[in-house]
C-alpha cells in the first residue's frame, strides 16, 4: 500500500472562520472612501444580520484588521449587530489588497428584474406576507406591493421583465389588463410620453362615474320608472323631451300624463351645481352677481336629473301628439347647412371642454399626490432659487393670496393643520417656517410655499386660459421629474388633442343639447309632422 502525501498551501493552513464583535475589528486602509447612505441596506443588516462574511487579517498584536467588507462592518456597528461572520486570512501584500478591493467593488451586477420578481413570487408562494418580505429583503414596501401586483399578470409581467415597462408602469397596465379598451388608451399615452398615471386615474374616475350613474338608474327603476341604461341612452340619438310635445289642441301635455305618452322613457342626465350653503359656515353663502358663491373654495357637485323623453318621435306622432318645429337661432333661416355646421362645431367644442375638464380633475389627483412627496424633500432641486426669486420679486398673485390665507394648500400637501381655517392655522405655518433652520431647508420650505400657492390657484379653468406663470411652474416641475398629462401639457404649449374624439363625452353633449333646446332654439307653433 502506497502512502499518499497531502499537500497543503499556506492559505489553507492559516485561514479560519470566526464570529466577531463588530467593535473588535479595526478598519484598515481601503480604496473606497465614500460610502452611500443606504437606508435599505441598514434595514437589511438590522433585520437579518451580516449574511456574507467580511475578510480580516491579524496585525502584529493579534488584533483583527478589516481587509474587505467595509460597508457591512460599519453598518453592523451602526445598527448594533452583536456578532458578524469573518474569514481570517494572512495579511495581504499591498498590491494584492488594492487590487482585491477594486475587484470586489467594481465587478458587481445587479439582479435582473425577472430574477427579483421571481424571488418575491417564490416567497409569496411559501406563504410569506408582504410585510415579512419587506423585513427579510429590505425592499421598500411600495416596491414589494408593486411586484406582488404584477406577478400574476402575464402580459404586464413579461413586458416588465423584458425592460419595456418600468415597475410603476407595469403596475398600471396590470390593473387594467382585463380591459382591452383601457389598455389601448394606456398604450397610446405610453407611446407618446403622456402621463400614464393620470390616464389611469382618468380610467378609474370614469369607472366610478359609470358606477354612480348605474346606481342612479337602478334606484329610479326601483321606483317603477322606465329608465334607459347608459348604453340605451347612447343609442337614443333623437330623444325629444316630452315637455316639448303638444296635444292635438296645441296645449302642453300635463306633467302627470307624461308617463302615458307612447314610447316615453326616463333619461338620466347630469349637471353640476353649487351645493346649498351651510348657515353655520363663515360668509353669507350667497351667490355673487356672476352666479358663483362668495367662497372661492366651494366646489361644484354633480347632480342627477330624470327627464321624460321619447327616443323616437314616431310613436308620439302616431298617437296624435304634435311635434315642435325648431328653428335654430342662426339669423338666417334659409341656411340650414350653415346652422348644422355651427351646431356641430359647438358640439365638438363641448366634447373638448368636457373631456379636458374630466382629464384635469384626474390629473389633479395624481399631481397633488406627487407634490406631497416632492415638497417633503429636504433639499431644493436645481433652479429652485430662480423660481422663488421670480415669484417674490414680481409679486406673483397666487403667492400673495396664499399668504393671506395662511397657505392652505401648503398645509394640505405637507399634512400640517390641513383641516384648520385661515384663522386657526397661523401657528402651524409658523412651525413650518421654524423647522427650516438651515439654508437648504429654508430654500426648500420657501419653494414648497411658492409651488403650493400656484397649485391652489389652479382648476379646470387653468387649461383653458394658461398664463406665463402656469407654464413657468409646470415646466419646472417637469424638469424636476413630474410626468405631465396631455391636458396639463396645454399649459406649456403642447397640442390639445385630448377631447377631439373622446367617446366618453358624447352622451353628456347630447344631454346638454336636450336640456338647452328651449334656450338655443325658437319653438314655433306646433305642427303635425305627418
Amino acid at each position: 500500500m502506497t502512502d499518499t502525501e497531502v499537500v497543503t498551501t499556506p492559505e489553507q493552513v492559516e485561514e479560519e472562520f470566526v464570529w466577531l464583535f463588530p467593535g473588535d475589528v479595526k478598519v484598515g486602509p481601503n480604496v473606497r472612501t465614500e460610502l452611500p447612505d443606504d437606508k435599505a441596506f441598514r434595514q437589511s443588516i438590522k433585520a437579518r444580520g451580516v449574511l456574507e462574511a467580511i475578510t480580516v487579517y491579524r496585525d502584529e498584536q493579534g488584533g483583527y484588521v478589516l481587509d474587505r467588507g467595509q460597508r457591512r462592518l460599519l453598518t453592523a456597528t451602526e445598527v448594533g449587530t452583536p456578532l458578524i461572520p469573518a474569514r481570517v486570512v494572512p495579511k495581504p501584500e499591498e498590491a494584492d489588497r488594492i487590487g482585491d478591493q477594486l475587484v470586489e467593488n467594481i465587478h458587481r451586477t445587479d439582479m435582473a428584474e425577472k430574477e427579483v420578481i421571481a424571488g418575491v413570487e417564490q416567497l409569496a408562494l411559501l406563504g410569506v406576507s408582504a410585510a415579512q418580505i419587506v423585513k427579510r429583503t429590505a425592499i421598500a414596501r411600495p416596491t414589494v406591493n408593486a411586484l406582488l401586483t404584477v406577478i400574476d399578470k402575464e402580459s404586464s409581467r413579461s413586458r416588465f421583465e423584458a425592460g419595456e415597462l418600468t415597475l410603476e408602469h407595469a403596475v398600471i397596465f396590470a390593473e387594467f389588463e382585463h380591459d382591452e379598451a383601457a389598455t389601448a388608451r394606456l398604450e397610446q399615452h405610453h407611446k407618446w410620453g403622456y402621463g400614464l398615471e393620470q390616464e389611469a386615474q382618468r380610467l378609474r374616475d370614469e369607472a366610478a362615474e359609470q358606477a354612480a350613474y348605474d346606481t342612479e338608474v337602478e334606484r329610479l327603476r326601483g321606483e317603477g320608472l322606465p329608465v334607459l341604461s347608459a348604453d340605451e341612452a347612447e343609442e337614443a340619438h333623437d330623444a325629444l323631451r316630452v315637455e316639448r310635445l303638444r296635444t292635438a289642441e296645441g296645449e302642453p301635455i300635463p306633467v302627470e300624463d307624461w308617463p302615458n305618452v307612447p314610447g316615453a322613457v326616463v333619461l338620466v342626465t347630469e349637471s353640476w351645481e353649487y351645493p346649498e350653503p351651510d348657515p353655520s359656515d363663515e360668509g353669507d353663502g350667497q351667490l355673487e352677481d356672476n352666479g358663483e358663491p362668495d367662497d372661492e373654495y366651494v366646489e361644484l357637485v354633480k347632480v342627477y336629473q330624470a327627464a321624460w323623453v321619447v327616443p323616437h318621435a314616431t310613436a308620439a306622432e302616431d298617437a296624435g301628439f304634435l311635434l315642435p318645429e325648431v328653428v335654430p337661432h342662426t339669423g338666417d333661416s334659409s341656411a340650414p347647412a350653415e346652422a348644422e355646421e355651427a351646431a356641430e362645431t359647438h358640439r365638438a367644442e363641448r366634447r373638448r371642454v368636457i373631456a379636458n375638464n374630466k382629464a384635469w380633475v384626474s390629473a389633479e389627483i395624481v399631481r397633488r399626490k406627487w407634490l406631497a412627496g416632492f415638497l417633503a424633500r429636504k433639499t431644493a432641486p436645481k433652479g429652485a432659487e430662480a423660481l422663488i426669486c421670480e415669484a417674490v420679486v414680481t409679486g406673483e398673485h397666487s403667492l400673495y393670496k396664499a399668504m393671506e390665507s395662511n397657505h392652505p394648500r401648503l398645509r394640505d400637501l405637507l399634512g400640517v393643520g390641513a383641516d384648520k381655517s385661515r384663522w386657526d392655522s397661523h401657528g402651524d405655518v409658523a412651525k413650518l417656517a421654524g423647522k427650516a433652520t438651515t439654508p437648504k431647508g429654508s430654500t426648500m420650505t420657501t419653494l414648497a410655499a411658492v409651488i403650493a400657492a400656484w397649485e391652489n390657484s389652479t382648476g379646470k379653468h387653468t387649461w383653458r386660459n394658461p398664463d406665463k406663470w402656469d407654464a413657468r411652474v409646470l415646466g419646472a416641475l417637469i424638469e424636476w421629474g413630474y410626468e405631465a398629462s396631455e391636458v396639463e401639457g396645454i399649459l406649456i404649449g403642447r397640442e390639445d388633442t385630448h377631447g377631439v374624439a373622446d367617446p366618453s363625452t358624447t352622451s353628456e353633449v347630447k344631454a346638454e343639447e336636450a336640456d338647452q333646446t328651449g334656450a338655443d332654439a325658437t319653438v314655433d307653433s306646433p305642427t303635425n309632422a305627418a
